[in-house]
């Protein structure tokens, strides 16, 4: 795909009224919010657990900002590759670099926190069964 077909990606719709998120939060049904410079996100579906199952679009050289996934996370990377970096597990104890080309997956257990840089141009779907926050 190239990024015009990625931009026409369709996104699903959720039929519930409530989300419980912040107003200016992406929403399920939504085309791509911007996240920071060069990552963009659609979530699909929110999770009545409060998780959520979402795509990301990262432009080649874009970073996804540090970040942790309370239930862990699982992603498959559809086109494209990414370099999960500066990794910490639940404990606070480091662990390696993993990179995430196209046709693999990767899990990330609960607590881990990490960042992402764009290795290419690529496009991943994630579902995240605790949601996803901001490392303060």
């Amino acid at each position: 795909m190239n990024r015009s077909e990625l931009e026409d990606l369709p996104t699903m719709t959720n039929t519930r009224d409530s989300y419980g998120l912040n107003p200016s939060a992406p929403r399920p049904g939504a085309r791509f919010s911007t996240l920071a410079p060069g990552v963009e996100m659609s979530v699909l579906r929110l999770h009545e657990s409060g998780g959520m199952s979402f795509l990301i679009r990262m432009a080649k050289g874009a970073r996804a900002p540090l970040h942790h996934h309370p239930g862990g996370e699982e992603t498959f990377m559809i086109q494209g590759a990414l370099r999960i970096e500066h990794r910490v597990d639940a404990s606070g104890a480091p662990l390696a670099d993993a990179v995430v080309p196209q046709g693999t997956y990767l899990f990330a257990p609960p607590g881990e926190t990490h960042d992402g840089l764009a290795l290419e141009d690529c496009l991943f779907f994630v579902v995240a069964p605790g949601g996803v926050a901001r490392h303060e």
